[in-house]
């Protein structure tokens, strides 16, 4: 499907792998150029040269670590440099601290919120004036079901996350008659290298079987299984495109049916 967003400049956040690394592929079949930051410079390389094979788009791959203001300021620099402006912005950031609230140390929740939360303001403080300037503009921050059904052992990760998509919906609001909308994204379980560790973990302190875990969980959905990370992909280049003209302010849950809840 064309989402009529062919040439258009993207940053998205953590790209070196699972539903960054998808959501930056997804783009990049649309045709965007993109900017792709990560901490890893292997990885980051490894996932650039596989988008450029692909789909032959350019790619800048920028190492980044999102806790850090100036690495921000230098990502969305370097991209404006390289390509003159800045249309889509894709956050994502790595999983918090997780364990029960009395485990928990205040540095915990300090750490949540500069990489949850602190670093995607300053992604859109520095990247919605280009967006601005160009009178259209797509912001999808990605996030997790821990925004609707915030739970033990993702406290900082459900209390984050949530402040998120509070930010995602007044931006909406300031900004929609400026030609930009801004959505969140919350996935619950898919197959990635982080779904992975935790369904891994999880079957070693339940003494079974990874792929036990991950059946159960599976079990817990509406379809029988967990996400792929190709379909989350799906899911942002779709709001990015001018298909999703009408759609802003929105947290959309992309968990399989797993969430009982009519929110």
């Amino acid at each position: 499907m064309d989402f009529r967003i062919k040439g258009k400049v993207a940053i998205v956040c953590a790209a070196s792998r699972g539903l960054g690394r998808a959501s930056a592929m997804a783009l990049a079949r649309e045709g965007t150029r993109l900017a792709i930051c990560s901490r890893s410079e292997e990885s980051l390389n490894d996932t650039a040269s596989a988008i450029r094979r692909e789909t032959g788009v350019q790619v800048l791959p920028v190492v980044c670590d999102l806790t850090r203001k100036e690495d921000i300021e230098e990502l969305v620099e370097r991209t404006v440099e390289t390509f003159k402006t800045i249309d889509i912005l894709v956050t994502n950031v790595g999983h918090p601290q997780m364990s029960a609230f009395n485990e928990l140390a205040e540095e915990d929740w300090q750490h949540g919120y500069e990489s949850v939360l602190l670093s995607v303001i300053r992604l859109c403080h520095l990247a919605i004036p280009h967006m601005q300037r160009g009178k259209w503009g797509r912001i999808v921050h990605i996030t997790s079901v821990a925004v609707k059904e915030p739970s033990s052992p993702y406290l900082i990760s459900g209390v984050f996350r949530a402040a998120v998509a509070a930010l995602s919906k007044a931006l909406s609001r300031e900004f929609g008659r400026a030609g930009i909308l801004v959505n969140t994204v919350c996935p619950g379980m898919f197959r990635t290298p982080l779904g992975e560790a935790l369904i891994r973990d999880s079957a070693e302190q339940q003494d079974k079987s990874p792929a036990v875990v991950e059946s159960e969980i599976g079990d817990g959905t509406a379809i029988g299984r967990i996400g792929e990370s190709e379909e989350l992909g799906a899911l942002v280049a779709f709001l990015c495109g001018d298909s999703a003209g009408n759609i802003t302010g929105q947290a959309v849950t992309a968990d399989g049916g797993a969430l009982r809840g009519l929110y």
